[in-house]
């Protein structure tokens, strides 16, 4: 978390309520330690998505499939594609969308995201919450197949505010995905084919509109 968690509490206050489904999910995932999105980071992309309306959607890391539901919600007349390596967070994420009543536009690929889709996809969205030291890989993996046009995000770009910390500071466990992550966000910033923004919420958002042909 890269805001004050007296902040983040506030924020958080003035969330809507939510299905029961996802309310448990959130304490699933927290006594469990699995990883899933920060409450106010999906609630400004289900804000994002309500405007883009996109028809296609990527998702590369679902774990349990919590921001899964969440982006199917926000964008009722879309499919969702989405790639997840572990074969538990699979099975639970499926039992997920059945309970949510979303099963029938999710369409979800066991395997190592790395490995790319078979074909030539287009995506609307693609939201990438997989390994950060790997989002670079999955950016020339899939972004060609996004729309000009369409829309990518990025979750945890700023992870725990370790981005920011002198080299020495950051765990030494840590130092080789801060190192790939900082060189992530550079790509994106300054990448011609791309409108980015980041956006200091939850772990940190970036945020790309796709104008030209990413080579």
């Amino acid at each position: 978390m890269i805001t004050s968690n007296k902040v983040n509490r506030y924020m958080e206050s003035l969330i809507p309520p939510r299905a029961e489904l996802l309310m448990r999910m959130e304490r699933e995932a927290a006594a469990e330690r699995i990883p899933i999105i920060q409450l106010p980071s999906i609630q400004f992309i289900r804000f994002l998505l309500t405007m883009h309306k996109p028809k296609r959607i990527l998702e590369v890391g679902m774990a349990i499939g919590y921001s899964t539901i969440w982006l199917a919600q926000a964008a009722p007349d879309a499919h969702i594609t989405s790639i997840e390596i572990s074969e538990e967070m699979v099975r639970r994420a499926r039992q997920n969308f059945a309970e949510a009543g979303v099963s029938d536009r999710i369409t979800v690929f066991h395997q190592d995201a790395r490995d790319g889709l078979d074909g030539e996809p287009r995506f609307d969205c693609i939201f990438f919450d997989a390994a950060k030291g790997q989002y670079r890989t999955y950016f020339d993996t899939y972004v060609p197949y996004l729309v000009e046009g369409g829309l990518l995000i990025c979750d945890n770009v700023f992870f725990r505010g370790m981005i920011a910390e002198a080299d020495e500071d950051v765990p030494k466990s840590r130092r080789g995905m801060i190192k790939k992550l900082r060189a992530f966000n550079h790509f994106l910033a300054e990448h011609p084919a791309l409108e980015t923004s980041f956006v200091s919420i939850g772990d940190g958002l970036a945020l790309c509109i796709k104008r030209g042909e990413v080579m």
